[in-house]
């Protein structure tokens, strides 16, 4: 061995050395910190397609895209959340502790100051349809998929209380999943109004101090349980799911009109084919929402779901709005997580083609309304570019909406057409306008495009 040869090889050596150490640095200080995920090369592509396919549901559905700060004001919170739950916030204080800053929990908090301060809330004629994402920050234990930091999707719709827009919202996230390949279950079950909730609590407060289970809760439930119930409704603790299993349902403590309302909405969801469970143990802070509540549950290869990954949550929040907004004005909501939904999403993605023509779908009346739903999910799933305006009621406004899409093809779906299982096809290029069976449409579609 030359003197060069040992050279290199000492040189070698001792850039291997360095680097262990380096390495032994790194472990310590370096990584990055718990409760976080980096999105790397590897998992871009993933996040990338989830983000576009969104953001195409969003465009698809009419809902205004809105940015809302990472920094939201202390002061704000204190009217949504009790002291325990804002000590699970983020929070930092501005220098000289002027002012009390938090990092956004939720997106749907910032959906609703935005609501409060741009949506003059005094002369609301139609409903409001906001969509949002971006980072947001909880101090929660982390495991499982749960991180301090993650990106989220929301779907939020304002002043519209009825039961078909509750089963929209399912509808319109449920295919997101779908058209991502990720096969899922809806969870659902309704929490009532303040009411129900108050007889259903008086009930679950004896529940509790009965053969003695308040002792078996883990050791934040068996603490505060009594000053704040709803902690063994969210808590994801093995033993305290064991107690809540055997607690009341809330399901029997509805009034006559929240029953009414929440088998409806389950009419239209069967009706729109929507994979969805009753799930009479589904539960959340009561103080904070009512009636409707679901989550998404994924469905893993052997059939079965899993509850400890939820990919995003919804439901009702009419009572935090009214209460922040000082009238009553309906919000619901849907809150997704990216990177769960990365996780679920790694096998195959789909994408509708954005320079195909548009096809616009209108519906005249509420008994047509669900059917249109129904045709326009069959529509994208054969990769159609359709759109929508079902937050509208009124024909007229909805071809406005149909004129500014600079659709090819409007279809038309009304009462008449609903009994006859027609619809009424407009081919806005040629004038020329036909009833068609429903059956035939997709067909007709092919046709009347190729042209």
């Amino acid at each position: 061995m030359t003197g060069q040869d040992r050279a290199k090889k000492t040189n070698s050596s001792s850039r291997n050395k360095k680097t262990v150490i380096i390495n032994k640095s790194f472990d310590k200080n370096l990584f990055r910190l718990m409760g976080t995920k980096d999105i790397i090369h590897s998992d871009e592509k993933f996040f990338r397609s989830i983000v576009k396919k969104i953001n195409q549901t969003a465009e698809c559905y009419s809902f205004d895209r809105i940015e809302t700060p990472i920094l939201e004001d202390y002061n704000f919170y204190k009217k949504i959340f009790d002291k325990n739950k804002l000590k699970n916030l983020f929070s930092v204080e501005s220098k000289n502790n002027a002012e009390k800053i938090i990092l956004r929990p939720d997106l749907v908090h910032s959906t609703i100051r935005i609501a409060m301060e741009y949506g003059n809330l005094n002369v609301l004629e139609k409903p409001l349809k906001f969509f949002s994402m971006g980072p947001v920050f909880r101090q929660e234990k982390v495991k499982g998929g749960s991180y301090r930091q993650f990106n989220q999707f929301n779907f939020s719709i304002i002043n519209d209380a009825k039961p078909i827009t509750d089963a929209f919202l399912i509808f319109l996230v449920y295919n997101i999943f779908k058209e991502l390949q990720i096969d899922v279950q809806i969870q659902i079950n309704s929490l009532g109004g303040v009411d129900c909730q108050k007889d259903f609590l008086h009930k679950f407060n004896k529940f509790i101090k009965e053969k003695g289970r308040r002792t078996k809760l883990c050791p934040e439930c068996k603490k505060n349980i009594l000053k704040d119930p709803s902690l063994l409704l969210e808590c994801q603790e093995d033993e305290c799911q064991k107690v809540r299993s055997e607690m009341p349902q809330i399901i029997d403590f509805l009034s006559e009109e929240s029953n009414a309302r929440f088998y409806k909405t389950m009419d239209f969801l069967d009706k729109m084919e929507v994979n969805y469970n009753f799930n009479p143990y589904l539960t959340r802070d009561l103080s904070y929402y009512n009636d409707l509540i679901f989550e998404i549950w994924p469905i893993d290869k052997n059939g079965e779901v899993n509850s400890k990954l939820a990919l995003g949550r919804g439901g009702r929040y009419d009572r935090v709005f009214s209460r922040l907004a000082g009238k009553d004005i309906s919000f619901i909501g849907f809150s997704g997580g990216l990177e769960r939904t990365m996780i679920k999403a790694k096998e195959s993605n789909s994408f509708i083609d954005d320079n195909k023509d548009v096809i616009f779908l209108t519906q005249i009346d509420i008994q047509s309304k669900s059917k249109a739903m129904f045709l326009f999910k069959e529509l994208l799933s054969k990769g159609f570019n359709v759109k929508q305006a079902f937050h509208l009621d009124g024909l007229k406004e909805q071809l406005e909406e149909a004129r500014n899409f600079k659709s090819k093809i409007i279809l038309i779906l009304g009462k008449k057409e609903l009994a006859e299982e027609t619809i009424l096809f407009r081919d806005m290029d040629s004038g020329v306008q036909e009833i068609i069976a429903q059956k035939d449409l997709i067909g007709r579609l092919e046709k009347g495009l190729n042209q």
